[in-house]
């Protein structure tokens, strides 16, 4: 019995081909990630140029210059384009204010990644704070190659008013 049980504990025959595991199932798992993940970032991180202004601060800022109206009206024409851009200024957030007086500060347009550095913040909140200006109408945003062209709505542009 000894002899059995020693000849099928220490047997010496060929041991089986190891065991893979089938890699289909995987892959298709993976592909699902990465196709939510992206679907995802294109629902958080719009395009820009395809945003839409929804809730402009223009009529909140026509309506208080119409309570202040300058007497004359020769100064009005160069007080209104000053006027309408510090009206806005005090309407956004502290964020959206450091964008729009980096814009006047430029000439009124920049290039977005250009924003993005010289105010020391991330491109993520570079462009948050970007789709609230656009939806806001305070800024217009086109595409220029991997980038965006940044400038202040034309009504809030010294001397041009519709």
């Amino acid at each position: 019995m000894l002899d059995l049980i020693h000849g099928v504990v220490s047997q010496m025959g060929p041991m089986r081909p190891p065991m893979y595991q089938d890699s289909t199932g995987l892959l298709l798992a993976l592909m699902f990630i990465f196709v939510a993940g992206f679907a995802m970032m294109l629902m958080l991180f719009p395009r820009l140029e395809g945003v839409r202004p929804s809730g402009s601060i223009r009529p909140e800022v026509e309506r208080f210059e119409e309570e202040h109206v300058v007497e004359r009206p020769e100064e009005h024409v160069e007080a209104v384009g000053n006027h309408a851009i510090d009206v806005a200024l005090r309407l956004l957030e502290p964020d959206e204010r450091r964008v729009v007086e980096a814009l006047v500060g430029a000439g009124g347009t920049m290039l977005q990644k250009d924003v993005s550095y010289e105010l020391g913040f991330t491109r993520v909140k570079t462009h948050r704070v970007m789709v609230k200006l656009l939806r806001r109408g305070v800024v217009t945003a086109e595409k220029y190659y991997n980038t965006n062209r940044i400038q202040i709505a034309d009504w809030l542009k010294p001397g041009q008013r519709p």
